[in-house]
């Protein structure tokens, strides 16, 4: 079964390199995995997975003891399937998206449907088009609900219904949009003609739930009317909700994971106060008494591991550079297997990402930053890993750069860590410096980037920095960055770059500083700062006018983001206007490259108007690319490939020559 489904994927208008070249196409690098999603069915005979993009997406059924395909479904055009459950033996539920007229991305719809492993008894079971679609031979009209679904169980030992979370949506006066302050209602949905039985409303704006051993929702974090996280419970499936207090906790830090085995605690993460860092506690429902579990000395948990059934915790992930993992329950035969295969594959991250009811098969995807990945079916009874596919296969692992990690110290003494990616060759390198998006609680690690691995296979160096701000380095760590945009965050690039020329890894002469959203406003910010030390910036659909964030786009829409807007920058409208490359163009002595999305719902076109304004305003040497129909970053390969030719064309022209 060592090639198990390699005639599969042929089957399916797919193909394998036969050699990889010395220097891979640009679209080697931009384009997709060739397929995504795989799954199990609960017993174990079919195997899912999902495949293509921009409107094409479809899900296969392959028959795992028959060794053949049972069927498949596909969107119609200008549709895509976001992502899909098995919820029993024989029947996955599937959520959709839908291309508008203006964006190429397609947005959720909040629609669900449902469809057996061979392709039949498809149905619309959820959302504002139900009431449209026939139901069989019934005479029954659905109900058209205009609201999001999520899944939040599905319901052990019922092959019939799903426990979902509905999150209605607001009205204005021509149209329906997305609330990000509704409070989810529970309600119990059928997958075969989409009856659902309300089971009531959580009290928390965008609240997350948590269901028990039984399938019983009682356990919520979101937000109250001033925009306070908090979380809720109820100690039998049919008590009201109450406010859990945690009052030694960061209450924005806390996250619920799961329920003991015996219903009679809770296990979640959070910042227990006096300290800094993400640590893995449980709480006694019945006594209010706290236990830390497990705590890392120098990081924040990461990543939680379960069990196969997917519901009791029994590890962490945790670690500065590279993972490390802490077994919770060293007993558990998920746990044992695990670590079997992290001696199997050594160096490398092993995630089990689908398993049977019974966890007597699964399927592992093994990745480093040099493999984006490989897919393995593996018997936990034999303990034998069958291949089964590469997520890129025309990339070949030893073609690719490691990232080696680092450390230094900020000017004002904070600790800081990073990674960079050296091409082939003897150095010093021409330098990308490349800043993360987020930034707040985002941080940039070991796992394979695209991005960074183009860049290294043209010839050029690349430096990610985690400055303050980023997540995995404990609260105060992050809290450090509040306000610090353009500031002390700003700071942090320059002396990582200024490493970068003292460790030989470039020379001064041979910089240029790239990122995306924050890491746009990072790339242009840094040649305000410093105007000698890059010789070239590139902000794509980045922000660079901090007032304007205040009022555009998607993050002022709810009380939450603008509570965030408020922490992240603070409210001196004299100190971010001193903060925006806009105010501050008639300082930048370097060709610039602008890439923006026409249709940005996160950082508005506007952003980049007002920035192309000030720079031709001031006789800057720039240059702006439009993308027609995209938003917050590229959605189809083909505009991915075209934009990074020009990228590099603008490096090649201004680190080489």
């Amino acid at each position: 079964m060592k090639h198990l489904l390699l005639s599969l994927f042929i089957i399916a208008g797919f193909s394998t390199a036969n050699g990889v070249a010395q220097q891979l196409p640009i679209a080697q690098f931009t384009k997709h995995d060739e397929f995504n999603a795989l799954r199990l069915s609960p017993t174990g005979q079919y195997l899912s997975y999902m495949t293509g993009k921009y409107g094409r997406t479809s899900i296969a059924f392959f028959d795992l003891k028959a060794q053949k395909f049972t069927g498949g479904i596909r969107c119609p055009d200008g549709f895509e399937i976001h992502d899909y459950h098995w919820v029993s033996n024989t029947r996955i539920v599937y959520r959709i998206a839908e291309r508008n007229q203006d964006l190429i991305e397609p947005t959720l719809t909040g629609e669900m449907l449902a469809v057996d492993f061979d392709g039949g008894k498809q149905e619309m079971i959820y959302g504002y088009r139900a009431s449209e679609q026939k139901t069989g031979t019934k005479l029954r009209t659905r109900e058209a609900t205009f609201a999001t679904a999520r899944l939040v169980s599905g319901l052990k030992g019922d092959d019939k219904n799903i426990l979902i979370a509905e999150y209605p949506w607001r009205e204005t006066a021509s149209y329906w949009q997305e609330n990000p302050d509704a409070k989810p209602i529970l309600a119990r949905l059928n997958t075969q003609d989409g009856s659902k039985r309300r089971l009531g409303e959580v009290p928390l704006a965008s609240a997350d739930v948590l269901v028990d051993h039984d399938d019983n929702v009682r356990f919520g974090i979101g937000y109250k009317s001033q925009s306070e996280l908090a979380v809720v419970w109820r100690a039998t499936p049919d008590a009201p909700w109450s406010e859990f207090a945690l009052p030694n906790f960061r209450r924005e830090s806390v996250q619920p994971l799961a329920f003991s085995e015996n219903n009679a605690a809770v296990f979640f993460t959070g910042v227990s106060q006096g300290e800094s860092l993400v640590s893995l506690f449980s709480v006694e429902l019945a006594t209010k008494a706290v236990t830390k579990v497990h705590g890392f000395s120098d990081s924040d948990i990461s990543d939680v591991i379960y069990d196969f059934a997917g519901t009791n915790v029994i590890g962490v992930v945790g670690g500065l550079n590279e993972q490390e993992i802490h077994w919770i329950d060293t007993d558990n035969r998920a746990g044992k297997i695990h670590r079997a295969l992290l001696q199997a594959f050594p160096k490398q991250v092993v995630s089990i990402i689908s398993t049977t009811t019974d966890g007597k098969s699964a399927v592992v995807l093994v990745s480093s930053d040099v493999n984006p990945g490989d897919y393995y079916l593996f018997d936990t009874t034999t303990m034998k890993a069958d291949y089964l596919r590469a997520a890129k296969s025309w990339i070949a692992p030893e073609k690719m750069r490691p990232k080696d990690a680092f450390t230094m110290k900020a000017r004002d003494g904070l600790q800081l860590h990073g990674y960079v990616t050296r091409p082939d060759g003897t150095g010093p390198f021409p330098l990308v410096v490349l800043p993360h998006g987020g930034p707040h609680g985002i941080r940039d690690d070991q796992s394979f980037d695209w991005e960074v691995q183009l860049l290294a296979s043209r010839g050029y160096a690349v430096l990610q920095l985690n400055f303050r701000g980023s997540g995995g380095y404990g609260w105060d760590f992050e809290a450090a960055g509040h306000e610090q945009w353009g500031a002390k965050m700003q700071d942090d690039l320059t002396d990582a770059t200024r490493w970068a020329i003292d460790n030989k890894v470039t020379d001064a002469s041979r910089i240029c500083i790239f990122g995306a959203s924050y890491g746009g406003y990072a790339a242009l910010m840094g040649t305000v700062r410093e105007p000698k030390l890059y010789r070239c910036a590139i902000g794509y659909v980045g922000v660079y006018d901090l007032e304007l964030m205040l009022t555009s786009a998607d993050i002022p829409g709810s009380r939450v983001g603008r509570a965030l807007l408020q922490l992240y920058l603070g409210t001196d409208r004299e100190s971010m206007r001193a903060r925006s490359p806009v105010h501050n163009a008639q300082k930048i002595e370097v060709p610039i490259l602008l890439i923006h999305g026409k249709e940005d719902w996160r950082a508005d076109y506007e952003q980049v108007t007002r920035m192309r304004d000030a720079l031709k305003k001031n006789n800057k040497n720039f240059e702006l690319i439009p993308l027609r129909g995209c938003g917050h970053g590229i959605y189809d390969e083909e505009t991915r490939r075209e934009v990074y030719e020009r990228v590099l064309a603008f490096l090649d022209k201004n680190l080489k020559n």
